[in-house]
């Protein structure tokens, strides 16, 4: 039934679980998670220590969505990223909200919304990518509940209902310590490749870097002089075929990456042409002081005869 939830949605904006670490947990009310058609499935605690997941439509129509008894959220991989749907979006993952020994999933069909599975992990867990046929979920293991930085990637199949064994990570940087907040995230467009930048507090920020079909990741690290790495909250990563830019939310470019060989340099010949500006004026300037040179005897005494 279609019900007028929008203050309530407003209300509600504030994420569940953001104050006792990372981002990467879940929220209730806010924007949610957008679907590909552009519509929005919000999770909102309602009395009785419930939630229900409502179905907020492009032009703003809110409809009440099923109802779960605990404490559930959308998963959020950055501060401003949502995450849990599938490249489909036939498949949403519900998260639960607390901080504790064990955490709780649920897996939705949205049409219709059955529930499909539930599981639960011993440990703080929180949603991380799918794959794109959304039979895998990666999933994000912190390892101290004392420093909620230090985690590591790890494979549930939804198939066989089971948590891989061993953790996803760059078989080339064995020595490579995985601690960082992820501060935005982008995805290529078949949804194969999850590109997440960390700020690492302490240590070198990095882009995670994970394929979601061979379940391994690559870790890139990315150039930062100052301790404080909260400017990275401004970063944007946008993808250009091989290309993924790095720059920032004003549109000022700042690095690349080379998705083949993971290479990072300046970003460079992607913005607006400065040099190519620079090339004509040098050009001009050289036309107009050729113009004004001194002419030799020979060509006055000519136009003078």
């Amino acid at each position: 039934m279609k019900t007028f939830l929008a203050l309530l949605i407003v209300l509600a904006a504030a994420p569940a679980a953001w104050g006792a670490g990372g981002p990467q947990y879940s929220a209730q009310g806010g924007l949610g998670i957008t679907t590909p058609r552009g519509d929005r499935y919000v999770a909102l605690g309602i009395p009785g220590g419930k939630t229900m997941l409502a179905f907020v439509t492009s032009d703003g129509s809110v409809w009440n969505g099923p109802i779960f008894r605990g404490s559930w959220g959308i998963p959020m991989i950055t501060f401003r990223d949502a995450g849990g749907l599938s490249r489909d979006g036939r498949k949403l993952v519900l998260q639960s909200t607390q901080i504790g020994p064990w955490t709780d999933f649920i897996v939705l069909d949205t049409h219709g919304y059955r529930v499909q599975q539930r599981f639960t992990l011993r440990g703080t867990y929180s949603f991380d990518a799918f794959s794109p046929d959304a039979s895998r979920v990666y999933l994000i293991d912190r390892l101290d509940s004392r420093n909620l930085s230090r985690y590591v990637v790890k494979a549930y199949d939804l198939e066989t209902n089971r948590l891989l064994p061993g953790r996803i990570a760059d078989p080339t940087q064995k020595g490579w310590v995985m601690k960082g907040d992820a501060a935005t995230r982008t995805t290529s467009p078949d949804g194969r490749w999850a590109y997440t930048l960390y700020m690492n507090m302490g240590g070198t920020p990095f882009i995670h870097a994970l394929d979601t079909v061979r379940g391994v990741a690559h870790c890139i690290g990315i150039p930062w002089k100052s301790v404080d790495q909260s400017g990275l909250q401004n970063v944007v990563l946008t993808l250009h075929g091989d290309r993924l830019a790095v720059h920032w939310r004003s549109g000022k470019e700042w690095l690349d990456v080379n998705t083949a060989t993971w290479r990072v340099t300046p970003a460079s010949g992607h913005g607006f042409p400065w040099a190519w500006l620079g090339f004509a004026a040098a050009l001009l300037l050289l036309f107009l002081l050729w113009r004004r040179r001194p002419r030799s005897a020979g060509t006055l005494l000519a136009r003078e005869a």
